[in-house]
């Protein structure tokens, strides 16, 4: 593992400071406060910039920069207060001009301030919401959750104390005002470009180009927050943890902030434990046990099910932990590419993927088959979707029913499409895990003899995501979806809103009632109306079959023996901050 010349005499330094402060009993007396701990990545982050870049691969690290107002208790799983007092409760509003909304209020805590003294304060809620809103900004996933909120209402006795508006009582009102992240307006917009600007003006097209058209300084800011300057040059917040160090696809470091405003905290998501978290870019999980057997790891999260079962059988000196994440694996189909644009042969590729043998034989058995985008594990899991079964004859009647055949005898099966005779030809691109390999090499496997020809593409993910995701350039390729506690809002993965280059509906699917169904989920108040519509969601998907759903793991992960380690049902399974050395 390269690393740089500074990092590895940081390293040292560190590590000598360590074994050398011994009390007279021979006990480490600074280990718990000093610790450094090492966390495997299986890919880099890209940007740490909860608004702009919300993947898993990031979130794992900038939770501890960026802490939430609420977030998820580890243990009981239920919203506890992080930066304001209270969980605010809903209030109707009768009078006045806001008549008809609800309204939220909450109060930032008297001591929560930024690394540079200054406090935290409601304008930069004002400030983060509105940058979120921004359509020039690239924060659709955010937009979409805040898109009811109206009006943001600072009380006049105390700059920490606000009021948020809905229009509509939203089905996530209250997680979505909780458990956003809190930017300071100071750093991410010195010049104050963004003050006078309107929750309507950044939301209306017509609006902010007319602004902008007035001030490109606004545009430039807007550049500035989608690129590398505000995603990896300056990344900055209240948590307990500092970037300090960032070599791509090599190591993150986060470090311990001294002086900190929460310090002593027993609030777990302000806790600052180890003196630094590094994770460590490693891509090969052999390497990474290599690692973890040498002593030069200390959580290795995401095994793969062969090594997860050899590891316990041969090494008892490990923690092994296996939380239930709220997480599914897929197959991401393009519904616009014109061989995947036909349903048929979507279902008859869903038929093509052992997924029983893929649990059993990758998985040893940890997984649980789902049929839809709603975890198997919430209550509004719709039970009487069969998943779709391993049947290779069964896939063949779908394709020849639909018109495919082998026109021209050689060997692929194809069909008029758009006036053009259009080969049944795939591309399949993958990373290096070895879970998604597998499930190709077996999907490709099954398609022989079928007259369907899959080409499998092998790239790093993060140029998989860039150069094909991201530009609609692709055909299939094996993804993991990570959820949250919350109730499921389905608009932002599956309403054609969110089909355009950049939404999260990277699978371009469109159906009308889909659009009415999860918008009617959004203001939906009543559960059993709206289970009834989460049901309906499901069966929709079972039908036209967008992208292959496979099934929903459990997570595995291994740990020295070094730290006192628990798992969590929060994503990602842990909270390193959380660690103490033993």
């Amino acid at each position: 593992m390269n690393r740089s010349p500074l990092y590895l005499f940081i390293l040292f330094c560190i590590t000598s400071l360590l074994f050398s402060c011994k009390s007279e009993t021979g006990q480490s007396e600074t280990l718990a406060q000093d610790g450094i701990l090492h966390i495997r990545k299986k890919r880099d982050a890209n940007k740490l910039h909860p608004y702009i870049y919300p993947s898993p691969s990031a979130r794992d690290v900038y939770q501890y920069i960026f802490p939430q107002l609420a977030d998820f208790d580890p243990v009981t799983l239920e919203l506890i207060p992080v930066l304001i007092k209270a969980i605010p409760e809903e209030v109707k509003i009768t009078e006045g001009p806001n008549a008809g909304s609800i309204k939220f209020t909450l109060e930032y805590l008297s001591e929560a301030k930024w690394d540079d003294g200054k406090d935290v304060t409601a304008r930069d809620y004002i400030f983060s919401v509105k940058a979120a809103k921004n359509i020039k900004v690239k924060a659709g996933g955010y937009r979409s959750h805040l898109q009811f909120i109206s009006d943001i209402v600072i009380d006049p006795n105390n700059p920490k104390k606000f009021d948020v508006i809905f229009s509509k009582d939203y089905l996530l009102a209250k997680e979505t005002v909780c458990t956003i992240e809190t930017y300071p307006a100071h750093i991410y917009d010195p010049k104050g470009l963004t003050t006078n600007l309107s929750l309507t003006d950044v939301g209306d097209e017509n609006i902010l180009n007319e602004i902008i058209a007035q001030d490109s300084t606004i545009m430039q800011w807007a550049d500035d927050m989608n690129g590398i300057k505000y995603g990896r040059e300056i990344v900055n917040s209240c948590g307990p943890y500092k970037l300090s160090e960032w070599v791509t696809d090599e190591y993150i470091i986060l470090e311990r902030k001294e002086n900190y405003w929460a310090g002593g905290s027993k609030n777990p998501f302000l806790v600052a434990g180890p003196k630094q978290i590094i994770f460590d870019i490693l891509p090969d999980e052999t390497t990474a046990i290599t690692q973890l057997k040498d002593g030069n790891m200390d959580l290795v999260p995401a095994v793969t099910g062969a090594t997860f079962s050899n590891l316990q059988k041969e090494e008892n000196t490990y923690n092994y932990l296996t939380p239930r994440l709220t997480k599914y694996y897929i197959i991401a189909l393009n519904n616009d590419s014109p061989e995947l644009s036909d349903k048929s042969v979507r279902k008859a590729l869903g038929h093509l993927v052992d997924v029983e043998n893929i649990i059993k034989s990758i998985d040893f058995g940890n997984g649980s088959r789902t049929v839809g985008p709603i975890h198997p594990g919430k209550k509004y899991y719709n039970t009487k979707l069969s998943p779709i079964a391993y049947d290779v004859n069964k896939a063949k009647s779908i394709l020849s029913d639909a018109g495919w055949k082998d026109s021209n005898n050689d060997g692929t099966i194809d069909k008029v499409i758009g006036g053009n005779l259009t080969e049944l030809i795939l591309d399949m691109y993958v990373s290096q895990g070895k879970l998604g390999q597998q499930i190709a090499l077996l999907m490709k496997e099954a398609t022989e003899g079928t007259g369907i020809k899959i080409n499998i593409i092998q790239k790093p993910f993060k140029q998989i995501q860039s150069e094909h995701i991201d530009k609609k350039d692709f055909d299939m390729t094996p993804m993991v979806i990570g959820q949250d506690l919350i109730l499921d809002d389905p608009y932002t993965r599956w309403h054609s809103d969110h089909t355009k280059v950049g939404g999260r509906n990277i699978y371009g699917f469109e159906n009308e009632e889909m659009d009415r169904i999860t918008k009617e989920i959004q203001i939906s108040n009543d559960p059993s109306i709206r289970n009834k519509l989460y049901a309906r969601v499901q069966e929709i998907l079972y039908e036209e079959q967008p992208v292959i759903f496979l099934y929903a793991p459990s997570e595995r992960m291994v740990a020295s023996d070094r730290w006192n380690i628990t798992s969590t049902a929060r994503r990602p399974g842990y909270m390193a901050n959380t660690f103490t050395l033993k």
